[in-house]
């Protein structure tokens, strides 16, 4: 069976601990930062929102969200001739064992901008958590790039400040993100693109990682007169729907095309309504998948990333 998608997984109307058991024994609690907690649901007949991954050469547009490595994906969106391009947590210290890890000449080519990471408008971080992040790194690109803007959280730019790398020149390209949990940030806009953001718990939430700030942006770029390529990266958002809840007018307020996930949102109860319903997106794609892809992940047939150079489209929206 191929890295990237299969046939399709559907819970079982079991007990949850029974669920958690069986979960454990296949390996879909096995990361050390994060892992799913999936609601003690029925499973319901879910609408698809599936579909494997895109051939870039096959697609009519030059626009798509491809795979770096782990959490880390590059966006084109908007005009085919012109897009806008920006990269979400592309730069990592700590795999853990656990995911692969990024190479010199591969954290080379991000940090100098060197295609197909050139171009590139803007850089966003969802979380200061060691596998999503390296403030060494981040500080090395932005003295390489002196064009580049940054989004990202309060906490992980407060990293790069006690970076030796840091340089106070860097903060008029940065913006910081401070919300609390339910909140989110003003809309702004990156070359024309409209950028906004929320804090949702990170994954493990209350029990663990409840004073990590985990941002989803939610990124639209015009297409036509009135059609727009959107996505939204989720970091390692709890998958829970309670907590987004409190968000609901907001992602109920535009159809996003490509829903950006941890892979354990796709084993939880009725991942479909997860995605199509709760988030407002026409598709998802996982990512932040271990090197040793989980047995149940293998057997649905959800797209997720797993190489660099992976690439899903981006559905048009109004």
């Amino acid at each position: 069976m191929s890295r990237g998608g299969a046939i399709g997984f559907v819970w079982r109307n079991r007990s949850f601990a029974m669920i958690r058991r069986i979960l454990i024994a296949a390996g879909a609690f096995a990361l050390p930062a994060c892992g799913p907690e999936p609601e003690p649901e029925n499973s319901m007949t879910e609408k698809s929102v599936t579909g494997g991954l895109d051939d870039k050469a096959a697609m009519q547009s030059q626009t798509g969200a491809t795979a770096i490595l782990n959490a880390g994906v590059m966006t084109e969106l908007g005009a085919a001739d012109q897009p806008v391009k920006f990269l979400f947590d592309p730069l990592y210290d700590d795999h853990y064992g656990t995911f692969q890890p990024m190479d010199q000449a591969l954290i080379n080519r991000i940090v100098e901008g060197q295609a197909p990471y050139d171009n590139v408008d803007a850089v966003f971080v969802s979380h200061a958590h060691g596998d999503h992040f390296s403030p060494a790194a981040f500080n090395r690109m932005m003295a390489a790039q002196s064009e580049l803007k940054l989004i990202a959280p309060k906490q992980a730019i407060e990293q790069m400040r006690g970076d030796q790398g840091w340089d106070p020149v860097f903060a008029v390209r940065i913006t910081e993100i401070a919300l609390e949990n339910g909140e989110q940030a003003a809309a702004f806009e990156i070359s024309g693109a409209r950028v906004e953001a929320f804090r949702s718990p990170h994954t493990g939430w209350p029990d663990n990682h409840s004073d990590v700030h985990n941002i989803t942006y939610r990124i639209s770029a015009l297409v036509g007169d009135a059609s727009y390529q959107r996505v939204m990266h989720f970091g390692d958002a709890d998958p829970s729907r309670k907590h987004y809840a409190a968000h609901g007018e907001f992602l109920s307020s535009a159809r996003t095309g490509l829903a950006i996930v941890p892979y354990w949102h796709f084993g939880t109860a009725n991942p479909g309504s997860l995605i199509d319903q709760t988030f407002n997106a026409e598709r998802a794609v996982g990512m932040h998948v271990p090197v040793s892809v989980p047995g149940w992940l293998g057997k649905t047939d959800r797209a997720y990333f797993t190489e660099e150079g992976q690439v899903a489209a981006i559905p048009e929206t109004e």
